[in-house]
């Protein structure tokens, strides 16, 4: 699994053994509707609402409506018909209901030709929907044709906008949604990202990467991978502001080249050891790169381990043709994310390490009951994250390692305030603009946090800080 004596601080070594067993990749969707005050009958109805009111995009188009991540994680949480109408009513309330219209028509003939456009959303929302209706609401059907049916179809881009696309495609297909398979849709043409040509360059090269000669160079670990992007010296004048702008078009462009060694050289020859491997990795540089004693959680980092579940989900409906597409997206997107955290150090003893919960109170009935009750209770990412480490919890046989995700959903359930936009000044790996010194030093690098809703927007405003 590579030289381990680079692994220690990064992966704890694990008695050298990091990943002793295979996720389970079946994924199990159960719903019973047992009126119209049951949690799964409610459910349904807000997401049609959400539908039909609000845009899928807001805040000049920079922003994603997170709805259906909140009320299916919610539900899937244990909630009550009334606790997803409180939360989708504190959601909603920062949402802007559908009032543009589109620049043009968006048509069977040209649908290819938005890309990347925000503008064109409420023109692919109906085109997609008037799919839907044609297909005699077979969603399934149309997702297939736009996802799967060709080599020009939106696959390869379901990583733009922070991974959004593919975990809205995930909650579809678990909450067996037609409308949030078109908003999906939507999201992966109007986000769809400037360097695809790096997943369509590995899927060119996947055959010739399992050869004897490039075999060698492979790494199971995408945790030593990382450890090698934080040491690697060539990425150093990536700079603060590129960071915490969230620039990965442009950071992506910029290092290329040395972004592409690491891409190319995980070891994705078992597509679902791969995941699992991707998935404990995820909830790692979410729950173990804070500093000693001082709880503070990555925003972009987070849909990292949201983005490793929804590749979980789809990843159990996919041909491998198609599902080594979605585990290159997930890796690249994975290198991307922590190179804009700043390439934090990942130290898992912090997680093992953590008792500020009673032994009894570990368990996943406490902790979804305090992500339903709690201060955090309407913050969508807080409830995808937890839905998402109870996942991994339930999916892995191992008992140490189960440990490990029920202590990952502890630290985190019980000490999350908030996200940060770009860490921590003592770990930082990219280059302080002397330009950039404004604000109080960027209010130390930009620690800025999540206090509450409105509190987020403003302070992403103010930072000019860009959700791509």
């Amino acid at each position: 699994m590579g030289n381990s004596s680079s692994t220690q601080t990064i992966a704890e070594e694990a008695d050298e053994i990091l990943y002793p067993t295979m996720l389970t990749t079946s994924v199990n969707f159960h719903h019973v509707n047992a009126g119209p005050q049951d949690p799964y009958t409610k459910l349904h109805q807000l997401l049609r609402a959400n539908h039909a009111t609000f845009a899928v995009l807001y805040n000049d188009r920079r922003f994603h409506n997170h709805v259906p991540h909140a009320l299916g994680s919610a539900y899937m949480l244990g909630a009550s018909a009334q606790q997803l109408v409180d939360l989708y009513e504190h959601i909603t309330a920062d949402l802007e209901e559908w009032k543009e219209d589109t620049p043009a028509e968006v048509t069977a003939d040209d649908w290819r030709n938005f890309y990347g456009q925000r503008e064109y959303q409420r023109g692919y929302r109906d085109y997609f929907d008037d799919e839907v209706v044609d297909a005699s609401y077979d969603w399934k059907k149309i997702v297939n044709k736009y996802l799967l049916a060709d080599e020009t179809t939106l696959l390869n881009g379901l990583f733009g906008g922070l991974a959004h696309p593919l975990i809205h495609t995930a909650y579809a297909y678990e909450l067996n949604s037609a409308e949030i398979a078109t908003e999906a849709l939507t999201l992966a043409a109007t986000n769809y990202p400037p360097y695809t040509h790096l997943i369509e360059l590995y899927l060119q090269n996947y055959d010739g990467l399992k050869s004897p000669q490039a075999v060698k160079y492979w790494e199971k670990d995408p945790l030593v991978l990382l450890k090698d992007i934080r040491d690697a010296p060539e990425l150093d004048s990536i700079s603060i502001e590129k960071c915490n702008n969230l620039d990965v078009a442009h950071i992506a462009e910029e290092f290329e080249e040395q972004i592409v060694g690491y891409f190319f050289r995980l070891d994705t020859s078992d597509l679902d050891a791969a995941i699992y491997r991707l998935f404990h990795t995820s909830s790692l540089l979410l729950t173990a790169t804070h500093n000693t004693g001082n709880y503070q959680f990555d925003f972009v980092l987070v849909h990292t381990l949201t983005a490793a579940h929804a590749t979980h989900v789809l990843g159990s409906r996919l041909a491998d043709k198609h599902k080594v597409s979605i585990v290159a997206e997930l890796w690249l997107f994975i290198i991307l994310a922590y190179i804009c955290a700043q390439r934090p150090a990942v130290h898992e003893s912090r997680v093992r390490n953590y008792d500020a919960i009673l032994e009894e109170n570990r368990n996943w009935q406490f902790l979804s009951e305090l992500a339903l009750s709690g201060k955090m209770k309407f913050n969508e990412h807080y409830l995808k994250a937890i839905r998402a480490l109870k996942t991994l919890y339930e999916m892995c046989p191992d008992p140490e390692q189960k440990d490990l995700y029920l202590l990952e959903g502890a630290l985190f359930a019980n000490e999350a305030k908030g996200f940060i936009f770009g860490t921590r000044a003592a770990d930082s790996k990219c280059t302080l603009d002397s330009k950039l010194l404004t604000r109080a030093d960027l209010a130390t690098r930009r620690l800025v946090e999540e206090t509450g809703r409105q509190d987020r927007k403003q302070l992403v405003v103010e930072h000019n800080v860009r959700i791509l």
